[in-house]
């Protein structure tokens, strides 16, 4: 069973587990903000608190943290999003990226979703394009990606 908890919901453990992970090399290398203090971390979860066009949650399967999906510049048509898995567990990809989809289409009830990547994380592209998500742009580092839900039905849910 899937669950998702709030970033505002967690508790001391989960919190300082998602700093780690946040920090661990094989994620951070994959960030913008490589690495990030525990000060702007506090400082992160708390303004988390108070803005409504961000949602931050630690994803659990049959109570095993396996990652954090994330949503951010929430609108009615569209938001960003992101994702990483516990570094320490395999395979997880897929799951995060179902929740995601069935969260931004079923609950936000965003039309589109969208996110960059770096172009030398080629795990997390192969995920997105396998997941019918499309290149829209690119620049020097980063692919530019899209999928669109279409109105209507929600396929993912």
């Amino acid at each position: 069973m899937i669950e998702l908890k709030n970033f505002t919901s967690l508790n001391k453990s989960e919190f300082y587990l998602v700093l780690a992970w946040r920090n661990d090399p094989n994620i951070a290398h994959f960030t913008k903000n490589q690495k990030i203090s525990l000060n702007e971390h506090l400082t992160f979860f708390d303004k988390l608190k108070i803005l409504n066009d961000k949602k931050y949650f630690l994803v659990f399967d049959k109570d095993e943290p396996i990652g954090v999906i994330n949503f951010i510049d929430i609108c009615e048509e569209s938001c960003e999003f992101g994702l990483y898995a516990n570094p320490y567990l395999k395979g997880k990809g897929q799951i995060l990226m179902d929740e995601l989809k069935n969260y931004a289409f079923g609950i936000l009830k965003v039309r589109k979703i969208k996110a960059c990547v770096f172009k030398h994380n080629e795990k997390a592209l192969n995920l997105y394009l396998k997941n019918a998500f499309e290149i829209y742009k690119e620049d020097e580092k980063m692919f530019y990606i899209s999928l669109s839900n279409g109105g209507g039905d929600l396929p993912f849910l």
